[in-house]
């Protein structure tokens, strides 16, 4: 009888660790990635920040999928453009509009021409500082819901910046 109760004991042992240390390598597979790089002033002398996103899908690139982006920035930013590395290369750069005057966007990515073979991407979106606000800091957030087989994964991940050293710039 005690042998039968450490063999149970053992097999959930060995299951729960095998389980966690699955869970652990896997998580590494979906991930989203934002960053923001001041690339200085335009001709109107509003402060432009690059909001470049790497992403990765894992194993869910075998799979047919859908993916949809969207950003969301501070008040008094604008976003002017984006782009997408497709078949290894960016393309031309798209306008990007705000949803209804709102402080966020959406826009659709062609999984087959901007995903690898290993399931990774990126791509970048311009926001201009059309109307300062008095506040020290701003921010955005990228979000890619992931469909796949009626399932959607939704990645995020966010990024803020000092707006005096953006002003200064």
């Amino acid at each position: 009888m005690g042998l039968i109760s450490i063999s149970i004991v053992l097999v959930i042992l060995i299951s729960t660790v095998a389980l966690v240390v699955i869970r652990k390598h896997s998580k590494g597979d979906i991930q989203l990635e934002v960053t923001a790089v001041c690339e200085g002033k335009n001709k109107l002398d509003q402060a432009i920040m690059k909001i470049n996103f790497t992403f990765s899908i894992g194993k869910l690139t075998s799979h047919k999928n859908e993916i949809i982006g969207s950003i969301d920035w501070s008040k008094g930013w604008m976003p002017v453009c984006y782009n997408l590395k497709e078949n290894g290369a960016y393309q031309e750069e798209r306008l990007l509009f705000p949803i209804k005057e709102t402080t966020y966007s959406t826009f659709e990515i062609n999984a087959a021409k901007a995903i690898d073979n290993m399931g990774r991407g990126e791509g970048y979106v311009v926001l201009v500082l059309e109307d300062p606000v008095p506040t020290n800091k701003s921010r955005a957030g990228v979000i890619l819901a992931v469909t796949v087989n009626m399932v959607t994964y939704q990645l995020s991940d966010s990024i803020s910046w000092n707006n005096d050293f953006v002003v200064s710039h």
